[in-house]
């Protein structure tokens, strides 16, 4: 089972795995103990564990009071992506989704 990293809007490490989204709960020496993203939000409790180099182990418990959103990886990344460009151009981010909203438009358009 493949799991995907990203970063939080903070950029702290974030992971994806089956449309979920983790955060670090705590490390250990031989692994990383992540929490579902609404553990406080929803109060799931969910936990995922990974090895060092984030290999997925397994799953703990199970996702309560919300689902999974298939497209949340290529989201997540797409963002990521954008406010990378933003601070290698030290442009705005809104800046620079306006523009890609504008062409998006525009080829569909035509």
């Amino acid at each position: 089972m493949s799991v995907i990293l990203a970063k939080t809007s903070k950029k702290a490490p974030l992971l994806i795995h089956n449309g979920y989204s983790y955060t670090i709960d705590r490390k250990t020496i031989t692994k990383i103990l992540w929490k579902c993203e609404y553990s406080r939000k929803y109060a799931c409790h969910e936990r995922l564990h990974t090895e060092l180099n984030y290999e997925f182990i397994k799953t703990v418990d199970e996702h309560e009071n919300h689902v999974g959103n298939s497209r949340c990886a290529a989201a997540r990344k797409y963002y990521e992506k954008l406010r990378q460009e933003s601070e290698q151009n030290k442009t705005k981010f809104h800046h620079i989704y306006n523009e890609l909203k504008i062409i998006c438009i525009e080829q569909t358009k035509s």
